[in-house]
């Protein structure tokens, strides 16, 4: 599996691309503000893009979406309670001016739960991890974990942006669905450096105790 890490723009936000080393197929995972190094790292990753997978669709994560589809011809899935989120990106801009005209991109398909995104060969499970946004998901191939703005080293997502529900739901989503993965496994976030499953459980404040949501 080939996993590359673009960071950039001005929250310093995590692109990803995965590959499949053998089809030399791959996808594209939150195109954000950074969007000329990310069509660079892919030319230079020399992988076929099949599509654009977005973990949620702040704007400092999609920023970049449609002009990557139409630099790469591909679609742009998300999970279907995401897209009031995605709809609510002018407002968004408007807010963060720094981001200049970015545009909507539509929709080509969803994805939930339970449900397998192929990479070539490979398949990335999707994990639904409502709390940051409504649809914010995860995505789980081999030993690593995408995690969008639900999982970071230390810290989750901050749950009082567009789209954010609670801080209860957002530590229940990384419980049941991330936490139950064997300790070795690799997490790669949003924003920062990425961790593992075992550390997270063991020295998150978040997860590991000395917050109460209730």
């Amino acid at each position: 599996m080939i996993l590359r890490c673009i960071p950039g723009g001005i929250f310093l936000t995590n692109c990803y691309i995965l590959g499949d080393e053998k089809t030399n197929e791959g996808i594209l995972i939150d195109p954000g503000e950074q969007i000329g190094d990310i069509l660079r790292e892919v030319e230079k990753s020399g992988l076929k893009i099949t599509k654009i997978v977005n973990t949620h669709t702040h704007i400092d994560h999609v920023a970049g979406a449609e002009i990557a589809k139409k630099a790469l011809g591909v679609g742009f899935y998300i999970h279907p309670e995401e897209v009031p989120v995605l709809e609510a990106l002018p407002e968004a801009a408007m807010r963060f001016p720094q981001f200049g005209d970015v545009e909507v991109p539509d929709v080509e398909g969803f994805v939930e739960e339970g449900d397998e995104v192929g990479i070539g060969s490979l398949r990335a499970k999707v994990l639904h991890t409502p709390g940051h946004t409504w649809g914010s998901i995860c995505l789980v191939i081999g030993d690593v974990v995408i995690s969008g703005d639900t999982l970071f080293a230390g810290s989750v997502g901050r749950v009082d942006l567009t789209g954010g529900t609670s801080m209860a739901e957002l530590v229940g989503s990384i419980k049941s669905k991330l936490m139950p993965l064997p300790d070795s496994y690799k997490v790669y976030p949003g924003h920062g450096p990425s961790t593992t499953i075992e550390i997270e459980r063991k020295s998150n404040p978040f997860i590991a105790g000395g917050f109460s949501f209730l």
